[in-house]
């Protein structure tokens, strides 16, 4: 059975916003966890389990994401041009975003697995890189495809990128707020 052309255009792009979303909820569990807002009917091994688990499922949807593109007749991509940014000029910068998002995401999930084998600090600050990250990939899926003329496409995008902005900065406020108990 031979799939329709636009078939493998709408398994890349639909895979793709699964996997921001995934990575989006990965990393507001992940300031959840950080910082036990949801203190005291949290639990850290479940926040934990959760977050590794929202993590592992961004890197197969990713991976789907990019699998797709290759037999996809309207991009006409191989390997090379999925893997390394700027080889060609055609969609240069959203394929640059999605090639950068993709390095962070196996960057982070890669230390993450190797965890209590490095320093916690370079741990930290690699997971860290996670912010960019869900930065890189939302400008690359605003860049990239047609969904950015979706209006449901876009509430979704900007509403989700507003609630992770605001426990970002819960979880800054947080910080100075437990650095200030440490000076007093």
């Amino acid at each position: 059975m031979r799939m329709r052309d636009e078939t493998w255009s709408y398994l890349s792009r639909a895979s793709g916003l699964v996997a921001w979303v995934l990575l989006g909820t990965a990393c507001l569990w992940g300031v959840l966890l950080a910082t036990r807002m949801l203190k005291p009917v949290d639990r850290p091994a479940w926040l934990l389990d959760l977050h590794r688990w929202l993590g592992a499922l961004a890197v197969i949807a990713t991976g789907v994401h990019m699998t797709t593109l290759l037999p996809d007749p309207t991009v006409d991509w191989g390997w090379r041009e999925i893997t390394v940014p700027h080889v060609e000029t055609w969609r240069h910068s959203p394929r640059a975003w999605g090639v950068g998002a993709m390095y962070l995401l196996i960057l982070v999930q890669v230390t993450s697995l190797l965890m209590r084998r490095i320093p916690r600090r370079w741990w930290h600050a690699v997971h860290l890189l996670s912010y960019l990250l869900f930065a890189a990939a939302t400008v690359h899926g605003l860049q990239a495809g047609p969904d950015n003329a979706n209006i449901v496409v876009m509430v979704v995008i900007i509403g989700s990128t507003a609630i992770l902005l605001f426990v970002c900065s819960v979880r800054v406020a947080f910080l100075r707020a437990k650095q200030l108990r440490r000076t007093a």
